[in-house]
C-alpha cells in the first residue's frame, strides 16, 4: 500500500466530516469563527485516521465512525490552542499560521477550547449512535474519552510537563509519564474506540492500547526531535521551542541520535502487540512506522 497516499485519501475524507461537524454552530455562537479556525486550519489528522482504520480492519464501514474520529480530533485541536496560549507555551504560530489567540485574542481562544472539548462529548454521545452501536460499547467509548483527556490522561500529562524543567533533576520514567499522558493518551484512545466500536475481546483491545501507547510516546519523541533539528518553515511552527521553555523531553536528556534509537524501538515495541492478530492490522502497523520517516 502506498501509505503516503493513503494518508492523503483519508485526510480529505476527515477534513469534510469535520467541516460538515461544526455547521451546526454557525447560526447559534460567536465562537464558531474561533473554533472552525483551528479545528480546519490543517494537520496530519493522524488521530481520526488511526481510529477510522482500527475500525475498518475488522470489515467496519469507516463512514459509521467517523463522528467518534471527529471527536477525538477536537480533544486534540482543544489541547493545541490551550497549549498555545500565552499562559502555557506562548506559540504565535500552529501548522503555518497565527496560532488561534493571535486571531480571536486568548479569552476566545480559551472558550474556543473549552468549546471544541465540550463538543467532542456532544458528538460521541448523541443518542442516533444506538442505531449503530449497542448502549455498552458507546459508554465505554465515553468513558474512556473522559479518561483520556482528563487528568488520568492528556491533562495529566500537561500538567506535568509544565512543572518539570531540565532545570532540576530529569529522568527516563518521569518523561515517558509526561509522553504517555500528554500524547499518546488520544493516539491510543483514536487506535482503541476503533476498536470497541468494532467489537473486539478484551485482549485484542488491550493489545491495541498496548500498540498505541508505543505508537504515541515515540510519536511524541519524533515532535521532540523536529523541534530541535528542523525549521520553522518546513514544521509549520516556531522550532527550539523545548530549550527556549527548558522543557524535560529525550532530547534533552539523551540528544538527538539516542532519541532517535528510542523512538525506532518503541515502534518495533508496538508493532509486536498485533502479530497474534496476522494481517489483519497491516495498516495501522504501517502507518506507525511510518512516522519515523519524519526524523529524516
Amino acid at each position: 500500500m502506498d501509505i503516503t497516499k493513503y494518508l492523503e485519501e483519508k485526510k480529505k475524507v476527515i477534513d469534510s466530516a469535520l467541516e460538515s461537524s461544526l455547521i451546526p454552530l454557525k447560526e447559534h455562537s460567536i465562537l464558531y469563527a474561533a473554533m472552525a479556525y483551528s479545528l480546519l486550519l490543517g494537520g496530519k489528522r493522524i488521530r481520526p485516521i488511526l481510529a477510522i482504520t482500527t475500525y475498518s480492519a475488522s470489515g467496519k464501514n469507516e463512514a459509521d465512525i467517523l463522528p467518534f474520529a471527529c471527536a477525538i480530533e477536537m480533544i486534540h485541536t482543544y489541547s493545541l490552542i490551550h497549549d498555545d496560549l500565552p499562559i502555557m507555551d506562548n506559540s504565535d504560530e500552529r501548522r503555518g499560521k497565527s496560532s488561534c489567540h493571535k486571531v480571536y485574542g486568548s479569552d476566545m481562544a480559551l472558550l474556543a477550547g473549552d468549546a471544541l472539548l465540550s463538543y467532542s462529548f456532544e458528538m460521541a454521545s448523541n443518542p442516533i449512535h444506538r442505531n449503530l452501536f449497542d448502549e455498552k460499547l458507546l459508554l465505554e467509548v465515553v468513558n474512556n474519552f473522559a479518561l483520556s483527556s482528563g487528568v488520568k490522561g492528556l491533562v495529566g500529562g500537561q500538567v506535568m510537563d509544565m512543572i518539570s524543567s531540565v532545570d532540576e533533576e530529569i529522568n527516563e520514567e518521569t518523561i515517558t509519564y509526561i509522553d504517555r499522558l500528554k500524547t499518546a493518551s488520544l493516539i491510543s484512545l483514536a487506535i482503541r474506540t476503533g476498536g470497541i466500536l468494532a467489537g473486539v475481546n478484551e485482549s485484542e483491545k488491550l493489545a491495541l492500547s498496548r500498540f498505541g501507547e508505543n505508537l504515541g510516546i515515540s510519536y511524541q519523541i519524533i515532535d521532540d526531535v523536529l523541534d530541535e533539528t528542523s525549521s520553522p518553515e518546513i514544521l509549520g511552527k516556531e522550532t527550539q521551542q523545548d530549550k527556549k521553555n527548558k522543557k524535560a523531553t529525550f532530547v534533552a536528556l539523551f540528544g538527538v541520535e539516542k532519541s532517535k534509537n528510542i523512538a525506532q524501538e518503541l515502534i518495533l515495541k508496538a508493532v509486536d502487540f498485533l502479530k497474534p492478530y496476522n494481517n489483519k492490522y497491516t495498516t495501522i502497523i504501517e502507518l506507525a512506522e511510518f512516522t519515523l520517516g519524519r526524523m529524516k
